[in-house]
């Protein structure tokens, strides 16, 4: 809910202001990947880095944004790098956009540090596999890819969003890998207790899929309680992975929050949860009026 940008290019300037976020998410702390004689291989059990940068163009009616990705798992190191903009016009209820995004993606695997079958079993030290399809060295390579995406907000009450990533489809031979294009929906409504206006409940909600296997989906419901739009807390529940505690504070423009994932899955036995840090800052330029363009004598005949 404080990371809409990352999924869908259209939410580029729907603030009003200029923002600049950032996250960081250390996944499965604890987690302990071994090699098959139970020497620690020293990969990432997940490390996450999202940097993003948005503000509206009045000239460009609409906004434009930004997004650098470092994703870190296993020996997979993956960075993003994403420049949206986003075309915005008024409705009489609220306001809709039309976002379109330039997506560069670079992945590497340090294939070196592979695992091939024949070294499984060894008892001494692993050496070197014979296995045909591990590549004994680094190998990384460069992808471009589009997205598309609609966003429809009124302001202080609800938005709604529908975009889709990857939509080429781009493929690495050296990586024998190909991206699959995903799509994310976002949902989320603001509401005010009537006896108690200081205090607001923000339910939101946002699906990742495929729509191409129907098992590749991701589902996170969270409903938040807010207090004087200074105070934040809630619950968050991902479908068959884990729930989440969410709590954070605003300081006028600055806002910080803390997540803790608490997994429901068998890598719980494994791993104790995830931890996760957001911090906006976001500040809006108030433009003057233009000057009048024609000036009268005012002296009275």
């Amino acid at each position: 809910m404080f990371n809409r940008l990352s999924y869908n290019p259209a939410y580029a300037g729907s603030n009003g202001a200029i923002c600049a976020t950032a996250f960081y998410r250390t996944q499965w702390i604890g987690l302990s990947l071994t090699d098959p004689n139970g020497n620690s291989t020293g990969a990432s059990s997940g490390e996450t880095m999202n940097i993003s940068f948005d503000m509206p163009v009045r000239f460009l009616h609409g906004g434009i944004g930004a997004t650098v990705i470092s994703d870190k798992i296993g020996f997979w190191s993956n960075t993003y790098a994403k420049l949206d903009y986003a075309f915005r016009f008024q409705l009489p209820t609220g306001n809709l956009a039309i976002g379109l995004e330039a997506q560069l993606f670079n992945a590497s695997l340090d294939a070196s540090k592979l695992i091939g079958a024949d070294q499984f079993g060894v008892t001494d030290e692993i050496g070197e596999t014979n296995d045909p399809l591990i590549v004994q060295e680094n190998t990384d390579d460069m992808l471009f890819d589009l997205g598309l995406g609609v966003y429809y907000q009124v302001p202080g009450k609800l938005y709604l969003g529908f975009a889709a990533s990857k939509l080429l489809q781009s493929a690495s031979d050296k990586l024998h890998w190909d991206n699959r294009r995903f799509y994310y929906i976002l949902a989320g409504y603001e509401w005010a207790l009537p006896n108690y206006p200081s205090l607001r409940i923000l339910p939101s909600a946002l699906l990742k899929t495929d729509f191409a296997s129907g098992n590749a989906y991701q589902l996170d419901a969270t409903l938040l309680a807010e207090y004087e739009h200074r105070f934040w807390g809630g619950l968050s529940y991902r479908v068959q992975d884990a729930f989440m505690l969410l709590a954070g504070v605003s300081f006028k423009d600055f806002k910080v929050g803390l997540s803790y994932d608490i997994p429901t899955s068998r890598i719980s036995t494994q791993a104790s949860g995830s931890f996760e840090i957001f911090a906006r800052f976001c500040f809006k330029i108030e433009n003057p009026p233009d000057p009048p363009t024609i000036y009268r004598n005012t002296i009275n005949m």
